[in-house]
């Protein structure tokens, strides 16, 4: 077969064969979170609290507002309590540190009288795990 004998129909053909997929863009959604020093699964997104937007820097008493902060946003991940947040907490401990089981660096606080997020809503109990101390694991 020559070059002259290939029909455009087969050129076509060829060329959608060989054209890059050009599929949908996968949304990823967060599946975990791991402890940035020892890399270890703290908690699953089961285990996490929702809770509704406050209303932000108004939320909070005067003099502890942040001019600057313009957005709200939310700094920590609030989880359920968990056996291993306790293996090591005194026992009738109101509030305290929640450390990493593996490594022992401070991932968060708990507060059993609750705790106010920073887009302005209270969370009561809480167990609250610091987005800066934290990698998020993405499915």
């Amino acid at each position: 077969m020559t070059d002259a004998e290939v029909s455009q129909a087969q050129i076509e053909t060829i060329d959608a064969i060989n054209e890059p997929k050009i599929s949908e863009p996968r949304k990823l959604t967060l599946s975990a979170l791991k402890c940035k020093k020892c890399r270890q699964t703290i908690v699953s997104t089961k285990d996490f609290v929702n809770h509704d937007q406050g209303k932000g820097q108004t939320a909070f008493a005067y003099k502890k507002r942040d001019s600057s902060f313009s957005q709200i946003v939310c700094s920590s991940y609030f989880i359920e309590p968990m056996d291993w947040i306790f293996d090591r907490v005194q026992e009738g401990e109101l509030e305290g540190k929640i450390k990493c089981p593996t490594c022992q660096v401070k991932l968060g606080n708990f507060s059993w009288a609750g705790m106010q997020c920073s887009c302005g809503s209270w969370i009561t109990p809480s167990f609250a795990i610091h987005r800066e101390k934290v990698d998020e694991v993405l499915t």
